[in-house]
């Protein structure tokens, strides 16, 4: 557990918070054999691990993941000279196919600000104006706020404990005109902009994912993966709509007013080439851009 506790140094919360679960359900499933020592660790050990993962509910991806997880760990015993290998390393990883989000319609968000309160209608225009995560998104307060310059200034819990600053961006029209008209009720600039959803944690059966769910099901929005029988266990459940559903929607939407990647980029916070997995271009859109270049095969009479 030493090593969790390095990392909480280096790392955002939630990924140490990962880590931790990993480790201590790894520990947990050894048993007695937990007490022995650090060499004696088997990659069936591991494996059987892996598979206890996808038998209690959680995808193939997500038990990947506890192994590539538990290979850090292994790895710095290794060059510690604690161990000679990396048991994790000979477990092979499940395949899977990756599961995509879709990104909500323009009716569908409608119908979720007819029925949202005050706070979901600005949580709801920060992620599909801006693509803000939940937890950044809930966060917010009125010293991320500048309204004389129209803008938001803000640097996401995931990279919190990285050396990126703080970036403005500038503000949508919609979430512009909704601070506006937004209740002051206390002058601390430190002040959430949600007082009532900041109070309220990201996960479990009362947290926000599960609160935007009703409020899904409330709009009449239900998804192919609620239609399955949720089986036991902690592991996550991928559906196909969910919150950081808004984050692919305000991706592709700037995808298909023709913003450019780089801006894209620049406006939703991504570094590499995961942007592409959050946009979603539409056909027409991608139908307008290829059908401006000229045939190549029908000759052109102004050429001529």
């Amino acid at each position: 557990m030493d090593w969790i506790t390095s990392k909480e140094a280096t790392k955002a919360k939630g990924t140490t918070v990962r880590y931790r679960y990993v480790i201590e359900k790894f520990i947990e499933s050894l048993g007695k054999r937990a007490l022995t020592n650090l060499g004696n660790v088997r990659p069936t050990d591991i494996s059987t691990f892996r598979d206890e993962q996808v038998t209690a509910g959680k995808s193939n991806g997500t038990a990947n993941m506890v192994i590539k997880t538990l290979r850090i760990p292994f790895n710095m015993a290794r060059r510690q000279g604690l161990i000679l290998s990396n048991p994790a390393d000979a477990v092979d990883l499940l395949s899977s196919d990756r599961q995509s989000r879709t990104t909500f319609s323009r009716a569908q968000i409608a119908d979720l600000m007819e029925v949202a309160d005050i706070e979901w209608k600005g949580m709801i225009l920060l992620g599909v104006c801006h693509g803000l995560r939940l937890g950044d998104a809930v966060r917010m307060s009125w010293e991320n706020i500048n309204v004389e310059r129209r803008s938001m200034i803000l640097r996401p819990q995931k990279t919190k404990r990285s050396n990126a600053n703080a970036e403005e961006y500038p503000l949508h029209p919609d979430v512009a005109e909704y601070i506006t008209k937004l209740p002051i009720h206390n002058s601390n600039p430190k002040a959430p902009l949600f007082p009532a959803l900041s109070k309220r944690k990201l996960g479990g059966r009362t947290g926000l994912s599960e609160t935007f769910r009703k409020l899904m099901h409330k709009a009449g929005i239900v998804t192919d993966g609620e239609k399955e029988e949720r089986k036991e266990g902690k592991g996550r459940r991928f559906f196909e709509l969910g919150y950081h559903s808004f984050r692919h929607t305000a991706i592709s939407e700037q995808a298909n007013q023709g913003v450019a990647k780089e801006v894209r980029m620049k406006l939703s916070g991504h570094k590499s080439a995961v942007h592409e997995r959050y946009t979603h271009h539409e056909l027409e859109a991608l139908r307008k851009q290829i059908e401006k270049v000229p045939s190549f095969v029908k000759s052109d009479p102004v050429a001529k």
